[in-house]
């Protein structure tokens, strides 16, 4: 699927091609750092509250047509690193804990097993807490139309510029990243174990036909990375723009420029753990040219 999208999107930039004559051309590519962040939207729980900016990698290519002197639009296809990051006590979905438990147990889970993971869940809070570090990194394709105003400064070969437009975005994977080892506990305070919360008669059961996912919820565990692209949406939309300065070589440029993006499209599929929006803030330096 997104293959197809590049695809569409590298046939549009020919097009553009074909309906302008070659001097207004350039072809370019930018790199640089985004400084990503997680934003929680109209429908807060736990887990989507609480993420700070992370570092990430930023690349890509693009078309710019010159409409006028001063006028001119770009087309590009781009990788954008996105996500965010908490440190310390923090919320995460117990439904998710008890299924990569049951998968974990791979053909040995029966219905026997089933229902008691079902039962200790439903005496667990909808969230556990674990004091650890955790980083989301999501990995997309990004495609911006941009709309751009340059002026010149004085004689020199400097000038400014400014671009703004829309985007859209596909998610090419997304993952969490946990580091450290806690145990998992019903309250943010850490004052009460989850596996407090279950019954006496659930616990003999886990411990006796589940034995690893109460071991689990008694001890300290190490945490590690978890896929998570299936739970998120394959696509966004939203806008970007950058402010730059270049140095004009004969036709071609070098520059520097700096902005960002933010998506107006929550990206979790199921909104039970909230509603979050990414963006994140740019740094880029690039070249463009033009091959006549």
């Amino acid at each position: 699927m997104i293959n197809k999208h590049i695809a569409g999107c590298m046939a549009a930039m020919f097009l553009t091609l074909g309906v302008a004559t070659a001097q207004n051309v350039r072809f370019g590519f930018r790199a640089g750092l985004n400084i990503p962040n997680i934003t929680a939207g109209g429908n807060n729980t736990p887990v989507s509250e609480g993420y700070a900016s992370r570092t990430a990698s930023g690349m890509g290519v693009f078309t710019e047509l010159q409409l006028t002197p001063a006028w001119s639009l770009r087309l590009g296809v781009e990788y954008s690193g996105q996500g965010g990051k908490k440190d310390g006590m923090q919320a995460m979905p117990t439904q998710r804990l008890v299924t990569e438990m049951a998968t974990a147990m791979g053909t040995n889970v029966d219905q026997n097993i089933i229902n008691a993971l079902a039962g200790a869940a439903a005496q667990m809070p909808p969230y556990y807490y674990a004091d650890i570090s955790n980083t989301v990194k999501f990995d997309y394709v990004m495609i911006p139309l941009l709309a751009q105003y340059t002026i010149g400064l004085g004689n020199s070969p400097w000038s400014v510029y400014l671009h703004a437009g829309p985007f859209v975005s596909f998610l090419v994977s997304g993952k969490q990243v946990s580091k450290g080892s806690s145990r998992l506990y019903a309250d943010a305070s850490g004052t009460t174990l989850c596996w407090d919360r279950i019954d006496p008669q659930t616990q003999q059961q886990l411990s006796a036909i589940a034995p690893a996912f109460a071991v689990v919820l008694q001890n300290e565990i190490p945490f590690g990375s978890t896929n998570i692209t299936g739970e998120m949406k394959s696509s966004n939309f939203g806008v970007t723009g950058n402010i730059g300065l270049r140095y004009r070589c004969g036709r071609n440029f070098f520059f520097i420029e700096g902005g960002g993006n933010y998506g107006l499209i929550a990206v979790q599929q199921d909104d039970t753990n909230g509603s979050n929006r990414l963006g994140a803030a740019s740094v880029m330096v690039g070249y463009a040219f033009s091959f006549f």
